[in-house]
């Protein structure tokens, strides 16, 4: 579980840095447009040709960094998907062995009652019975979970 902690910390560590990464280009690119306009008379046209590359790629970096963003974002939503999965899982598994031992946890509760009057109590083979019942019943219960695959 500690790993996959740390790649959900990974994760939003990433994201964290690309989104300040945006931050701090955006201003950038605002002031590397403005040096790239034509009208301009500080930028002779040899150099306003290297502003208009530099524009170019600062519009490209931070269009890859919306890409990263949302790659980043997706692989949150499906780390998370991927937990809520497994507790699914291990809820179902809980919620079946639950099922099985509550019948059987019925049977122990009456026959623990000490009543005066049980008339299977008199019996010689009554706790075998009673065992052998809570063991088919709680064996027929499993290989049902099994056989519809809960388990």
């Amino acid at each position: 579980m500690h790993t996959k902690k740390t790649h959900l910390n990974e994760i939003i560590g990433l994201r964290s840095e690309i989104l300040w990464l945006k931050k701090v280009l955006g201003p950038q690119k605002e002031v590397i447009n403005t040096l790239n306009k034509k009208d301009l008379r500080l930028i002779d046209d040899q150099l306003q040709k290297y502003f208009s590359d530099i524009y170019e790629n600062a519009v490209k970096i931070s269009e890859t960094f919306e890409t990263y963003r949302d790659l980043m974002s997706n692989l949150r939503e499906a780390y998370q998907s991927s937990i809520a999965n497994r507790a699914n899982e291990i809820m179902r598994v809980f919620t079946a062995m639950t099922t099985i031992f509550m019948p059987l946890t019925v049977i122990t509760g009456i026959y623990g009652m000490n009543f005066d009057y049980m008339p299977e109590l008199k019996w010689k083979y009554s706790y075998f019975a009673v065992l052998g019942i809570m063991i088919l019943l709680g064996s027929g219960m499993y290989y049902l979970f099994r056989k519809k695959d809960w388990l």
